[in-house]
């Protein structure tokens, strides 16, 4: 299991400080005015700590890279750019097992938006799909509760019966390019900023 603690909190946070009022459906609207990459800033969304693959709940987020050429929209496709590259370091870590992905499913708020859902596409590199029912961990429960009550007899046949794809996005080859470029250096920041993150911790407690 991989985790990124503030996944749709990120969206939720900048609309609650920055864009009180404004519905989610045009704070998407507006990333999709900036390019891929956001003109080479990244968001850190470690907003609670984070687990995966960073586990330190003193962790923090924030933007890297800001200059004057940055606009609101890059500062909010940037958000979401980096959500959706910490969801790739916990894919990297399933497929580093031996785990074959050939599609990801996605669920929950984040995913009602298609913005978001094909950003997800081009940072994976898979296709993404969603399901007919966007309930996730609490449905699969009550699978898995089926099965051990013996209504059905094994997990593949409840998820034959009842999972059902209702749609499926590709990736975008030319954004895709510019995420698989983007990523190593997403990656690269955590580490980078920790002894400067630790420096300013250690300096609040002696205040």
């Amino acid at each position: 299991m991989g985790v990124t603690q503030g996944a749709g909190l990120s969206l939720q946070w900048f609309r609650n400080q920055f864009a009180s009022g404004v519905d989610y459906d045009t704070l998407t609207t507006e990333a999709a005015q900036a390019p891929a990459g956001s003109q080479g800033l990244y968001w850190l969304p470690y907003l609670m700590g984070e687990r995966t693959p960073h586990l330190n709940a003193m962790a923090r987020g924030g933007w890297i890279g800001l200059t004057a050429k940055h606009t609101r929209a890059d500062m909010i496709r940037a958000l979401l750019e980096g959500v959706s590259y910490s969801q790739k370091d916990c894919m990297d870590i399933i497929e580093q097992m031996g785990v074959q992905v050939e599609s990801v499913r996605v669920s929950g708020g984040g995913a009602r938006s298609a913005f978001w859902r094909q950003m997800l596409a081009n940072v994976f590199a898979k296709r993404v799909v969603t399901l007919a029912t966007q309930e996730g961990s609490a449905y699969g429960a009550a699978l898995l509760a089926l099965v051990g009550t013996g209504v059905y007899t094994s997990v593949p046949e409840i998820c034959k019966a009842v999972i059902r794809e209702v749609e499926s996005i590709s990736p975008q080859p030319d954004a895709a390019q510019v995420y698989a470029a983007g990523h190593p250096i997403y990656k690269s920041l955590y580490p980078a900023l920790q002894g400067i993150l630790y420096a300013c911790q250690r300096h609040r407690a002696r205040e």
